[in-house]
């Protein structure tokens, strides 16, 4: 097989940034400046499930730290606290926060044990025990915490009355010790008083120390009586230390575990666990999500971002979102893309980044758009498990791409009418062998004859890193579109991709972002090849396409395979096209079968092509050699005649 020619083909254009084409099916609530709602919101909606696992998990936490936690009750006693001692004021307060220590002291705690008459060391005592006051108040409140609520009432209790018992120990103390002073004071006084009265009798009444005795008895009368005037409130002083005004009730439920409390705090915990945990992941995620994914991390113009919502795999109507936005797509190729060669229509490849019918859905519905316009547009897909077959309603098309490598038929005989849409035909893959490259200059004849016919000529490919023809053939095409599959492709495929296409300098226009297409269409088999019945005389001619003038009523079908002239191209295909044979031309003499050979001789084996030196594409059922009556249908110089 000759390849073409270099002229017939188009220079390789160069690489044209161009501006991202915004797209309106939602408002942009990004800020450049970094993220915004609508990136939390989406993150939301993405790590959802994190949130939701990591919350039940805190809270079931929560639950069980209820289940295994010590049971524990608590009883408190409130004392009303008074001024004590001889110089006690209706009007002084008492510095309860002194007391509160004066509660939480040994001392006190020495006492509440004789009280409570147990071996509990007064340390673990007063670990047990709290004291608040109330603000603006002359209260003491004394909590007692215990595991029975027996002792926690009795220790409330017994420390709020070892405390006014210390209190009035020391008041009482005191007390004592000032009258014991005064008395004492009173006594001594007393008895100077006397010597005094004694030496004022034994001296003359004129005398000077007549006078200065009775001096002296006038200040020591004063003294006795200064005393005595201490002495009487101190002996009529009723100490009252304080009361208590509440005693410690026995409590009727727990205080600890706090069921409620440890229910919110692990619901609390497990979500803020969670949030971090989904950010984490959120940046180790290198799945492409959004447009912007593609622009900020690779520098790849972002042609397109579909809508988010998934769409089913098929060709959407001409009012369907997706659709109005290829349609805008389109408008934008049609004015950047350079212009091809006179007579030759557009060559433009779309590849998948990561496995997926992403590919797929976007050409489908792409070259829907462009028949649209009454444009002739032609199919390619190189890819075993395309979408397009069952995107078309699952048609089993009568010939593949499989069969045109094979040399069965012609590219233009192979094309299949897509049910619909009169201007666009489909090349289906067939049973390619995966296993084998696809020959490229056999394509690239393939492509050079459909761009002859079409319009435009759109090729569909698996990602370069898998299929080496979509490296080989993007350097021949006029451009290059990287499909996205949002939430599936990583950016390190996106990178590799690029890669392989900047090795050979391939005109990369964008990249298209695609919702996810979680469904994978049908499997579509081309319909199995009906073997060429013997006849006697010359073969009846083939059925002729309408012309384009005179349409024929009704949709196209799987039999139909109508190639509209191209505007500008009419002239050139009649003058390749032999002449139609004139009235009195002596037609071939009918072929004769072969005499059926005698009875009882062998019948004589298939002729097959030697291994190794045939140079035809072999597909995945020619496994056990080729089919003779394919090629006989194929290389039927009477039928290639016509």
């Amino acid at each position: 097989m000759v390849p073409p020619a270099t002229a017939d083909w188009p220079v390789p254009v160069q690489r044209k940034r161009h501006s991202p084409m915004p797209s309106p099916h939602h408002t942009d609530l990004r800020d450049s400046d970094g993220p915004t709602l609508m990136t939390y919101l989406e993150w939301l909606r993405r790590r959802w499930w994190i949130l939701v696992v990591a919350a039940l998990l805190g809270a079931g936490a929560g639950m069980l730290v209820s289940q295994v936690q010590t049971r524990t009750y608590v009883s408190t006693t409130s004392l009303l606290v008074r001024q004590v001692g001889p110089d006690a004021n209706q009007g002084t307060k008492v510095n309860l926060d002194t007391e509160a220590q004066v509660v939480r002291s040994l001392v006190v705690a020495e006492r509440a044990r004789a009280l409570l008459k147990t071996t509990i060391p007064p340390e673990d005592l007063v670990r047990s025990l709290s004291v608040t006051v109330p603000p603006n108040s002359q209260v003491l409140q004394i909590v007692y915490e215990a595991q029975s609520p027996a002792a926690a009432q009795a220790g409330s209790h017994s420390f709020a009355q070892a405390y006014l018992d210390l209190r009035l120990a020391t008041a009482t103390r005191s007390l004592e010790n000032e009258t014991t002073a005064l008395k004492q004071q009173i006594a001594e006084t007393n008895k100077q008083l006397a010597a005094v009265a004694g030496k004022i009798a034994g001296t003359p009444s004129n005398s000077v120390e007549r006078a200065r005795a009775e001096a002296d008895r006038n200040v020591l009368t004063n003294q006795l009586a200064s005393l005595n005037s201490r002495l009487s409130p101190l002996l009529s002083t009723a100490l009252d230390p304080g009361e208590i005004i509440s005693d410690a009730a026995l409590p009727r439920k727990p205080s600890s575990p706090n069921t409620t409390l440890n229910l919110a705090s692990g619901l609390g915990a497990g979500l803020l666990f969670g949030i971090v945990v989904a950010l984490v992941l959120d940046r180790l995620d290198t799945r492409v999500r959004r447009g912007r994914d593609v622009a900020d991390r690779l520098g790849l113009p972002m042609l397109l971002e579909l809508p988010a919502r998934s769409t089913g795999l098929t060709v959407l109507p001409a009012a369907h979102e997706v659709s109005r936005e290829l349609g805008r797509l389109r408008n934008v190729l049609l004015s950047t893309m350079p212009e091809p060669q006179p007579g030759r229509g557009r060559l433009l490849l779309l590849t998948d980044t990561s496995p997926g019918p992403a590919a797929g859905f976007v050409v489908g519905n792409l070259a829907a758009a462009y028949a649209r316009t009454g444009a002739q547009v032609a199919v390619v897909t190189t890819k075993p498990d395309s979408p397009l077959g069952g995107m078309l309603g699952g048609v089993r098309p009568r010939h593949t791409l499989a069969d045109v490598l094979r040399h069965d038929v012609s590219a233009l005989t192979a094309l299949t009418p897509a049910p619909g849409l009169n201007q666009l035909r489909v090349l289906l893959p067939g049973n390619l062998d995966t296993e084998v490259e696809l020959p490229v200059a056999t394509m690239l004849e393939i492509l050079a004859e459909l761009a002859a016919r079409f319009d435009h000529v759109l090729i569909e490919t698996a990602q370069p890193t898998a299929a080496v023809e979509a490296q080989a053939l993007a350097r021949h095409v006029d451009g290059v579109i990287l499909v996205v599959e949002g939430g599936q492709t990583r950016s390190s495929e996106i990178t590799a991709a690029m890669r392989q296409f900047e090795q050979v300098d391939a005109p990369v226009l964008g990249a298209v972002l695609a919702p996810r297409l979680a469904d994978r269409g049908p499997a579509v088999r081309p319909a199995p090849p009906t073997p060429p019945a013997r006849r006697l005389g010359p073969p009846s001619p083939r059925p002729r396409p309408t012309p384009a003038g005179r349409p024929q009523p009704g949709m196209p079908n799987i039999e139909t395979t109508m190639i509209l002239p191209r505007a500008g191209a009419g002239a050139r295909d009649t003058a390749a096209k032999p002449a139609p044979a004139r009235t009195g031309v002596a037609k071939p003499p009918p072929v004769q079968p072969p005499p059926p050979p005698p009875p009882g001789s062998p019948k004589p084996a298939a002729q097959q092509k030697p291994a190794g030196k045939s140079t035809v594409y072999r597909s995945a059922r020619d496994a056990d050699g080729p089919d003779p009556d394919r090629y006989t249908m194929a290389f039927n110089p009477l039928e290639d005649r016509e």
